[in-house]
């Protein structure tokens, strides 16, 4: 016959002890991973160390240029404060060109891009296109005004409220919108 009760004690011992040994594993574990991350930690601020001196060697090896701003930090108040060092500028470098001088897509002599809209829609009597404005310009003025400076400069205008703007058109305030020709 089968003695149960030693065999129960001796199984019940037995998971004992291998609870235990689960227990002591799960505490070697953590302890593990907290050394593993310790030793990352480490490496990672060795790494930092490294690259900081890496970048101090190779500054060191850059011929300075007197036209690169130099710099320091100062204590002011307990913030720290950048402080620029003495810097000299040349003159004029010798390596830079001149700048071209602005194009001019307007003769001297005509009178403003916005004046020429306004006297136009003026004698229009009504709120015109920009294409009529700008036929209007050539013919009076202008012979090769381009419909692209008189269409963006309307467009201004009327942002800034001194012309109105409604349906594609352009008209003086309060003319034009509600006549014969709109």
């Amino acid at each position: 016959m089968i003695d149960t009760v030693v065999i129960l004690t001796k199984a019940r011992l037995e998971m004992g002890r291998l609870n235990k040994e689960l227990v002591d594993l799960h505490w070697e574990e953590e302890r593990l991973k907290l050394r593993r991350t310790r030793s990352e930690e480490e490496r990672a601020r060795m790494r930092h160390l490294i690259d900081v001196c890496e970048l101090i060697q190779r500054l060191q090896e850059t011929p300075t240029d007197p036209t690169i701003p130099t710099f320091h930090i100062e204590r002011l108040s307990g913030a720290k404060v950048i402080v620029p060092d003495n810097l000299v500028v040349p003159d004029k470098p010798a390596d830079r060109a001149e700048l071209p001088e602005r194009r001019k897509l307007k003769p001297d002599g005509l009178p403003t891009v916005s004046t020429m809209i306004v006297t136009a829609l003026r004698e229009a009597g009504k709120a015109s296109r920009p294409v009529e404005i700008a036929e209007f310009v050539r013919q009076r003025w202008w012979a090769t005004a381009p419909t692209g400076a008189i269409t963006t400069m309307a467009w201004q205008m009327a942002k800034a409220g001194k012309l109105t703007h409604h349906d594609g058109r352009y008209g003086l305030n309060g003319v034009g919108h509600h006549g014969a020709g709109y």
